[in-house]
């Protein structure tokens, strides 16, 4: 892939996704650390950013479930969705997960 090209896959912002203001509850399972009532602040096709009730330290790398309110089923229990995700940053409350 050329310089040139790669450069037309990133945003204005430098992000290689566009990002869409999201609102949704949630938790976020943490192995070794247990759970955490979140909400997203914005959903792309490359993960979700999300804020914690409190502050919560995960480190970096860390494989997560993030499991969703409001999100349609496409089975006919009434369930959260639920999505394995990876730690990209956490800063206190502020924490990024993408897609694995």
């Amino acid at each position: 892939m050329s310089k040139q090209s790669a450069q037309q896959n990133i945003d204005t912002e430098g992000r290689r996704f566009k990002r869409v203001k999201v609102g949704l509850q949630g938790a976020l399972r943490v192995p070794g650390l247990g759970v955490e009532m979140v909400r997203t602040r914005n959903i792309s096709e490359g993960g979700i950013g999300l804020s914690t009730i409190g502050k919560f330290n995960i480190e970096s790398g860390s494989d997560v479930q993030l499991h969703l309110n409001g999100i349609v089923s496409s089975s006919e229990k009434n369930r959260l969705e639920t999505y394995e995700m990876r730690v990209v940053y956490c800063n206190g409350s502020d924490i990024g997960l993408t897609f694995i």
